[in-house]
């Protein structure tokens, strides 16, 4: 039995009415090829579910409420800095044609996904809040904030301000989300700032203002959007990368917000872990981690599924593009495939090695885009074509000789696949990784001096954090843009990420120090 067959197991013993499966996505950028192990993990829940004949949904929502808290580096800064801060959704597409910037890169993702058979319902978060959908759960975490207070101070051992509210404002003046600290809420309105320094990303206006905080005004603070949303929509199963799941994560602090204050069941977790790049740390051509849509372009869909399909759960997936690697993956998919034949055709034992292959016949069956033919046909293998490409051989009589008989329809569109991507494979030209780039020298010097200002630190406070993060800019006016670059580089391997302190926090500071210390 299989991972998914296990976890659909234990969910169906809970005997509810409707399993609702849900995963969530912020499309601020292209959506890095990680995110699609989510993807599939829930598919995957959704239809084997279905195949028990569970009444059952799946959904995906698209976090473009969510405000941009970096600007991709394949994007020109100068022009695209004015809106950092602003919601996703009311920020213009890079391209024309598409209604915002979160609905253009959220479809390149929903292209992804769908190539691979997963097609779930679509839900934008900014939709759910302007609808007044969200208004009930907005009153209820408002009035109920000095509790949550309490559950975030046990939870991140940090003292919450007692003027602290989970809630973000789209400000009146500016139309930034994330710069606004709400400190007031008298029942009916929302008052606050827009802070000129509260993150390192964006510059707020100094705005002073208070209004209703429903019908797209403004939105919970992430970690109480998410059970916010889990309630609202109906979700009862959703999982999450091992970060969010882990001992004291974002989860448990959603169950808590679930089981204290918002009265209803947190969903059925199911915790995964990444989908890794093997090796050195890298970045695609343009600057950016590898996407979904750049690895989706060397390798047929089918196979990109089984790569996710047939790993378990708590393994971390570690994809490389070289040659070696991906041929073994279609060798790994054909001994599965041949499995699924045996199991049809009668010829798998009742055994050990029976049990294996039983397995392997499973992961087949829920890694196709399209319905296998019934009776088995002959399959080519990807490094043979791969070396007779390389050979300038003819692949189509190589392989007739090989079978001693024609080709029939399924055998010659599996050849064509295959001839597509081992020509890709061997030009790469689809795709491109290389080394992240040398730091500059300024950056070498602002990360050597924000190393001793934290060693000067002595707590982990998040607010303390960043304000020394700030003072340190200010000692020398360094240039935000480019020392916050080689920030995220030194820690992350890419140019952008998550807000400085939060970075911090999540690696360790005794860590972050560290690697501070050693950057070159």
């Amino acid at each position: 039995m299989i991972w998914v067959d296990r976890e659909v197991k234990e969910i169906i013993k809970r005997k509810k009415k409707l399993e609702w499966v849900d995963d969530m996505k912020t499309p601020s950028g292209r959506v890095h090829i990680g995110s699609l192990r989510g993807v599939v993990v829930h598919d995957l829940v959704f239809k084997v579910l279905q195949e028990n004949k569970i009444n059952s949904k799946f959904t995906y929502v698209f976090d473009d409420h969510d405000p941009m808290d970096s600007i991709p580096s394949y994007l020109e800064y100068k022009k695209w800095e004015k809106y950092a801060g602003m919601q996703l959704y009311k920020i213009p597409s890079p391209v024309k044609g598409y209604k915002s910037f979160a609905h253009y890169y959220a479809d390149e993702y929903i292209k992804v996904f769908n190539s691979i058979n997963c097609h779930p319902e679509l839900i934008w978060a900014a939709e759910l809040y302007n609808s007044g959908k969200m208004n009930g759960v907005i009153k209820k975490i408002l009035d109920n904030a000095d509790k949550i207070r309490v559950i975030y101070n046990k939870a991140f051992d940090k003292k919450k301000p007692k003027d602290w509210y989970p809630f973000n404002v789209v400000c009146e003046k500016c139309k930034k989300i994330g710069t606004t600290y709400v400190y007031k809420w008298d029942g009916k309105e929302v008052h606050y700032k827009c802070e000129q320094k509260m993150v390192a990303w964006a510059i707020g206006c100094g705005h002073k203002g208070h209004i209703s905080p429903y019908d797209g005004n403004g939105k919970l603070v992430w970690r109480i959007d998410w059970p916010a949303k889990w309630k609202v929509i109906g979700v009862t199963v959703e999982g999450a990368g091992k970060d969010h799941m882990s001992s004291g994560g974002s989860y448990d602090v959603a169950k808590i917000i679930c089981d204290k204050i918002l009265n209803t069941d947190a969903p059925y977790p199911i915790p995964y872990e990444f989908f890794n790049l093997k090796g050195k740390k890298m970045s695609s051509s343009k600057g950016l981690g590898v996407s979904a849509k750049e690895i989706s372009s060397i390798v047929p869909p089918n196979i990109l599924r089984f790569i996710i399909v047939r790993t378990p759960i708590k393994k971390a997936i570690d994809f490389d593009t070289n040659e070696e690697t991906i041929s073994k993956i279609f060798d790994d998919y054909d001994i599965c495939l041949n499995a699924y034949y045996d199991l049809n055709e009668g010829k798998i034992t009742d055994d050990k090695r029976g049990e294996v292959q039983r397995d392997f016949a499973r992961i087949a069956e829920l890694s196709q885009v399209h319905k296998l033919p019934s009776k088995r046909f002959f399959i080519p293998r990807f490094r043979t074509i791969v070396n007779l490409l390389k050979n300038n051989e003819d692949v189509f009589n190589y392989f007739e000789n090989q079978k001693k008989s024609k080709l029939n329809k399924e055998e010659l569109l599996i050849i064509k696949e295959r001839i597509k991507y081992a020509s890709l494979n061997l030009k790469k030209t689809e795709i491109t990784l290389q080394v992240v780039k040398e730091l500059t020298k300024s950056q070498k010097e602002f990360l050597k001096i924000l190393a001793k200002n934290l060693i000067k630190e002595k707590t982990d406070d998040r607010e303390k954090l960043q304000e020394v993060i700030f003072s340190t800019l200010r000692q020398k006016n360094y240039n935000a843009k480019e020392v916050f670059s080689g920030f995220y580089i030194a820690l992350t391997g890419k140019e952008f990420g998550p807000k400085a302190a939060d970075l911090i926090k999540s690696i360790g500071k005794s860590k972050v120090i560290k690697i501070l210390q050693k950057s070159k």
